[in-house]
């Protein structure tokens, strides 16, 4: 197992004011060097970019990513054949608490969360960005579909599992993750082979505004951001998930379709070659 020096540089530190993460490597009992992780994402694979490498043959290139959203620290397992466990559970999408226990492979890490103290200096921060109320969608260019995941980090790419599967050989297994940071849409690139672009750029770790289009291999998605109508309060600090949110109808064309987080499936499915959506006057 190795930390990469140069891992850091793709995203951002939090906030101070967000709660601090360390994952410690434990071994038959003996606990080991605390690997502090002050950035909004790190990963955890065998990939050089990833922060944590772990030299495991059971382990995939970009296996498990842990995200400090600035208000709560979510781990995802980026869909892998061996997976990953949480307090000896399958992970698949779920928030991290002090104490928990982490397995990746042969390794097992502990989690150490330390809220950060108040200070005057709290809230000043690294990003500067303006947070707002809202509800994230992906419009489908081709079809002008509406997708829009109902959980805290969503992820992207070609493997069945995914968030939003991308059925294009150009798109990784896993190609990038969508999630909120103080408020704010990001898109994060999982160190993919043909990378992941916003308005034609490559991006690592990038804040996105409404009509982005973000290009994965040879499909592209218009970012869509409208305010919000779900409240956000929840149990214990912790954001309510809506059984379903429907955009309002004075936000999207008449042509337009719009899939509701209600259907049996919480995944969608771009085919690779998609017809025109059937469009009524």
């Amino acid at each position: 197992m190795s930390t990469a020096s140069n891992s850091s540089d793709i995203a951002p530190i939090v906030v101070e004011s967000a709660a601090q993460l360390a994952l410690v490597p434990v071994r038959k009992g003996k606990a080991g060097a605390p690997i502090v992780c002050r950035r909004t994402v790190t990963l955890l694979g065998t990939q050089a970019g990833c922060k944590v490498v772990l030299h495991d043959k059971r382990v995939a290139p970009v296996h498990a990513a842990i995200v400090n959203t600035g208000e709560r620290i979510l781990a995802v397992d980026l869909v892998t054949q061996t997976g990953t466990q949480l307090n000896g559970l399958k992970l698949e999408h779920e928030e991290l608490n002090d104490g928990d226990m982490l397995a990746v492979g042969a390794w097992s890490f502990r989690v150490d969360i330390t809220a950060a103290p108040r200070t005057e200096h709290a809230d000043l921060h690294r990003l500067g960005l303006d947070p707002t109320p809202h509800v994230v969608a992906l419009e489908h260019l081709d079809s002008g579909r509406i997708l829009q995941s109902n959980r805290g980090v969503c992820v992207i790419g070609r493997r069945s599992g995914c968030d939003i599967v991308i059925s294009d050989p150009q798109v990784s297994r896993t190609q990038c993750l969508l999630f909120d940071y103080q408020g704010n849409p990001i898109a994060f690139d999982l160190l993919s082979r043909n990378h992941t672009l916003v308005n034609d750029k490559p991006i690592t770790h990038q804040q996105l505004r409404d009509g982005d289009i973000i290009t994965l291999g040879g499909t592209c998605f218009r970012l869509r951001i409208v305010e919000s109508k779900v409240g956000q309060g929840g149990v214990n600090g912790k954001q309510k998930q809506a059984a379903s949110v429907t955009l309002d109808s004075k936000d999207i064309p008449a042509d337009e379709i719009d899939i509701e987080t209600t259907e049996k499936s919480q995944r969608w499915r771009i085919a690779e070659r998609l017809e025109k959506a059937t469009r009524k006057s």
